[in-house]
């Protein structure tokens, strides 16, 4: 017995040591002053947690909040990613809508894409993505945001995580709403999204009990087992009609009157991941891109033209944690507006 509790003290003093260890690499001394939930953190929950990331939405599930203040993320009194002011910029504006990669997680503002991409040709580029969007969501946004920012064009951004999350109800603990297939048709369902303003969100228990440390946080990232730690999921649809319930959207896109670019993003996993799952995520794209081009929208593959760059460059100079590092998204902008141009959806000398 006495030896049972001394390999038990032994290893939770390890623990210990290791956790102060590296909370001084990471943080330094401030790191051992304040000990907050870092799962709450990152899921956007907890006192103040979500004044600049989510707000309840009946319609779409969350929204990104309105006159945002932070070091990093800024929004406006419309609810879109702030930019740096400039003194002339050409409108009608770009709307860009989805998910993280669009919003630009993990940079400041001005170093998100559209906020490059706004520089680079001189026109108003409006920021509307919105962190942890399924294709669903973000099909639904646009919808709506069209008639209100009466683009020039619409860049609607997609991940292969956000086909997967079109198959869920309940994604990142949070409720959304979902199309399931009936009779062949979409059948929109789970709206208005349960849920209420200010309402908390509710995480798993073991991200409750040991969210506060810097070493789990480090090896749920390391071992890629985020769900279930920082968040549930509920499927509402069977595995895999993620690609078709997305195929079927598309018309929607495509009668919202001003021209749509479906563009296919990816994050850092997809370069180096060589098995099965990666080869599922580019068949996946493909095929939805193949529904968009079928139903007139422009379909743009990012990872056709970004792929010498991360040859080149390797992608650790395009990529942080998993999406794009600023650098990152420059080279995202530069592609973009080359793009733009080949469609003829914008001038050669862009718009400056």
């Amino acid at each position: 017995m006495a030896r049972i509790v001394l390999v038990t003290a032994s290893v939770l003093v390890s623990l210990a040591l290791l956790e102060v260890g590296y909370r001084l690499v990471r943080w330094g001394p401030e790191g051992l002053v304040t000990w907050p939930n870092l799962a709450h953190q990152r899921m956007g929950t907890g006192p103040g947690g979500e004044r600049c990331q989510y707000a309840y939405s009946e319609s779409i599930g969350w929204t990104s909040p309105a006159n945002c203040v932070s070091k990093t993320y800024n929004s406006d009194a419309a609810g879109f990613r702030r930019a740096s002011a400039q003194a002339s910029l050409a409108e009608p504006a770009i709307l860009v809508t989805g998910s993280s990669f669009a919003k630009g997680d993990e940079v400041k503002d001005d170093e998100a894409w559209p906020a490059y991409l706004q520089d680079m040709i001189g026109r108003k580029v409006v920021n509307a993505g919105v962190s942890g969007y399924a294709f669903d969501q973000m099909v639904l946004a646009t919808e709506q945001l069209v008639p209100r920012v009466k683009p020039l064009f619409v860049i609607a951004s997609f991940t292969p995580g956000d086909i997967r999350r079109t198959e869920l109800k309940v994604a990142w603990s949070r409720e959304k709403p979902y199309f399931a297939l009936k009779d062949g048709r979409l059948d929109l369902s789970n709206v208005p999204v349960p849920g209420r303003p200010g309402a908390p969100v509710r995480l798993p228990a073991v991200a409750e009990w040991l969210g506060w440390s810097a070493l789990a946080d480090l090896l749920v990232e390391r071992l890629g087992i985020q769900q279930g730690w920082y968040f549930t999921e509920v499927p509402a649809v069977p595995r895999g009609t993620g690609e078709t319930i997305a195929c079927r959207l598309m018309p929607r896109l495509a009668a919202l009157g001003v021209p749509v670019v479906v563009m296919a993003q990816y994050s850092r996993g997809y370069w180096s991941d060589r098995g099965p799952h990666g080869t599922a995520d580019h068949r996946a794209m493909r095929r939805v891109l193949g529904c968009a081009a079928s139903a007139g929208l422009i379909a743009f593959d990012l990872s056709d033209t970004l792929k010498a760059a991360v040859d080149s460059r390797g992608a650790d100079a395009l990529y942080r944690s998993d999406h794009h590092s600023a650098e990152g998204n420059r080279v995202v902008a530069d592609l973009v507006m080359r793009e733009l141009i080949d469609r003829r959806l914008l001038s050669k000398m862009a718009d400056r």
